[in-house]
């Protein structure tokens, strides 16, 4: 079977004498059979690796209580989260392939992908653009060509990089901002966006990017990241090997009087420290004072976590030998102990922190692990794997950001067709983006969910119960186990502490036949199909089981197969605020759509800018990435051609649609 995808999305945007922003796209119509082979290759997001599962566990009851307390008993309930807790981090050298080729050419399945979150969530996606290519990304004030289309990114492999994760350089163009702000308009997105930080005593080019971005996205900016992974400088060979915490603050002063004098409108919008918790953790940070010295400039407390190494002379164990440590709930939790004690500190001062970048392991994940079910499960609550959605909202967490990388990387929750092939193959949809599904659901539209760990006594059995305005409405479960046999599954026994059940219980399962599983991997029934078959919408029918409780015994009893994870809805109201229109997003990119006017910066920052001016580019390709030249063609040197054929294009629009 393959997934024949054709897809092209116009956005008038670019037109400076048009007013509508226009969406037209033709898709295939659905699947078709055919005797080609899918174009496998050995990169990471295609790899074909399937892992054993670990031996089920021995001993455990097939029945298993899950009280819930009353809100006011629970010392530990977490702040307010919203559903768009799971976000996604994107590299910046990768965002002509995922978000779209410029603001006017924007990928469908992307935007399908982050509509399924708006629709359940009730709030905007959040997305990161940032990662280790920022450091040294140059913004352009002209976009660069690639045969006929302007592109937004141009990218190299230098030849000299101490990079372990062996990422090319970018340049950008002020485009990549006008896409994120098409992007926005349709779905109410909100941003994060990494600066560059290679030589902050010439900071110019990274000033002008400040002041432009907040320009064009205004509140959907959420904050901008100044440098990545400080901490890993001197190891990346960024800095010299005895670059100290005190080195990084002076570098900041120095950077934050210079924000201080540019036009950028809002000074207080930058997220620090944004340190990997390698060398210097996050209390030592804030024993050398940079809470009290930045306080007038951070809003935001963000780092990046991957709770396991996997870059190339780092590696301690392989995928298989790793699989267990990411099925378990245990009680060491390894990953809080990196930050907890700070949270108070930092929630003191009024910052919300954010897990900026994190996935199942850097430099890419492991393969057969980080691309299977296991991911899942791991994304939504494993606390012996450190890094999970739950359990870190539970412990006051705002916001959870999945990385997204290129084609070399196992653990992306979506990725494109490699550019040879695009016209005639879907994305593949990852198994950790399905974590992202079943969290917004869990958290819902309110806007107002509150989370505890149960605290289960087993394992490979934990379990969550969520409240909103004090009183519980959904409980999630996990069972860890992988066994076809029926002898691992069990049944969830839910109580309710000073009062009694309802007279039913409605249930999503997000299931896999093993936890080796890589596609036939469903959220409440329905799937986002197999390798080269995604366009970024949900297939099949949404199934939600309604189970009927025993109140006289005060308990609903909820079946949970082996490998799963259930939310249960305590109330129909509850089940409402996740349900997305009819079942499915209603927001979907295949068929025409528009919004209003287009959105722009305003003429003045243009005309202040000093931003690079695009020479050709000589340089060899990065590995992530087909060559793109910079002959530098400005937005406004469209504007002649664009405004004569602008009436041709729309009327061959409407033509066509």
């Amino acid at each position: 079977m393959s997934f024949r995808l054709r897809t092209t999305l116009l956005l008038s945007i670019l037109f400076s004498s048009c007013n509508a922003v226009t969406i037209y796209t033709t898709l295939a119509s659905g699947y078709a059979t055919t005797s080609a082979a899918y174009p496998i290759s050995s990169n990471g997001a295609y790899n074909q690796e399937v892992l054993s599962p670990p031996t089920p566990p021995t001993g455990l009851s097939q029945q298993w209580a899950a009280k819930i307390q009353p809100a006011n008993t629970l010392a530990n309930l977490s702040i307010s989260h919203k559903g768009n807790f799971i976000g996604f981090s994107v590299e910046l050298s990768v965002v002509g392939q995922v978000l779209g080729v410029n603001s006017s050419f924007l990928q469908p399945p992307f935007l399908n992908h982050l509509a399924n979150i708006k629709e359940r969530a009730g709030a905007g996606p959040i997305v990161r653009i940032g990662g280790n290519t920022q450091d040294q990304a140059i913004m352009y004030n002209k976009t660069f060509l690639d045969g006929d289309d302007p592109q937004m990114i141009s990218k190299y492999q230098p030849t000299v990089n101490g990079n372990p994760t062996g990422t090319p350089e970018v340049d950008f163009a002020v485009e990549l901002f006008y896409a994120m702000g098409n992007i926005t308009k349709l779905l109410n997105v909100d941003w994060y966006f990494g600066l560059q930080f290679i030589n902050p005593y010439n900071n110019t080019n990274a000033l002008e990017a400040a002041t432009i971005i907040q320009e064009v996205l205004g509140d959907h900016l959420i904050s901008l990241q100044l440098g990545n992974e400080p901490d890993l400088y001197a190891d990346h060979k960024k800095r010299p090997s005895n670059y100290s915490i005190q080195d990084y603050f002076s570098e900041y002063v120095y950077y934050l009087s210079s924000l201080d004098a540019s036009g950028a409108p809002n000074k207080k919008t930058i997220l620090g420290p944004s340190v990997a918790t390698g060398p210097w953790s996050c209390q030592d940070l804030i024993n050398a004072g940079y809470l009290t010295e930045f306080q007038n400039y951070l809003n935001v407390w963000g780092l990046m976590h991957y709770p396991s190494e996997n870059c190339p002379g780092l590696q301690s164990m392989t995928s298989q030998q790793v699989l267990p440590t990411f099925l378990t709930h245990s009680s060491a939790l390894a990953y809080s102990a990196e930050f907890a004690p700070i949270v108070p500190e930092v929630m003191a001062a009024g910052l919300p922190i954010v897990i900026l970048e994190t996935n199942t392991a850097s430099c890419g994940g492991f393969p057969g692990l980080s691309d299977a079910f296991t991911s899942s499960l791991w994304a939504i609550a494993s606390r012996d794997s450190s890094d999970n959605a739950l359990m870190l909202a539970a412990t006051n967490i705002s916001t959870f950001l999945l990385h997204v990388g290129g084609h070399g990387e196992n653990y992306n929750p979506f990725t494109p067709p490699p550019t040879n092939i695009s016209s005639t193959y879907g994305w593949t949809t990852g198994a950790v983006y399905y974590a992202a599904l079943a969290v917004a659901e869990t958290f819902g539209s309110s806007n107002a969910s509150q989370i505890v760990d149960m605290n289960l006594p087993s394992e490979f059995r934990p379990g969550y119960a969520i409240y909103e305005d004090g009183l519980p409405t959904r409980v999630a479960l996990i069972n860890y186990a992988s066994d076809d046999t029926g002898a691992s599954d069990y049944d969830a026994v839910i109580q309710i502490a000073g009062t009694t059940v309802p007279n039913h219980v409605n249930v999503r399962y997000l299931s896999a036949p093993s936890v080796s599983e890589k596609y036939n991997i469903t959220w409440a029934g329905q799937t986002m199909g197999g390798q080269f078959e995604s366009d970024g919408r949900l297939q099949g029918t949404q199934e939600t089981k309604t189970i009927e409780c025993d109140q006289a015994n005060n308990q609903c009893i909820v079946p949970m197969r082996a490998p799963s994870f259930a939310l249960v809805f305590l109330t129909d109201d509850a089940m409402a605020r996740s349900t997305t229109p009819q079942g499915s997003a209603s927001l979907t990119f295949a068929t025409t759509a528009t919004t209003d006017d287009r959105l722009m910066i305003a003429p003045s920052v243009l005309a202040k800018m000093n931003g690079s001016g695009g020479p050709v580019n000589t340089r060899p390709v990065g590995n992530t990435g087909k060559s793109q030249s910079s002959a530098g063609i400005s937005r406004s040197s469209f504007t002649p051609v664009l405004n004569l054929l602008c009436g041709v294009i729309m009327g061959c629009l409407l033509v066509l649609v």
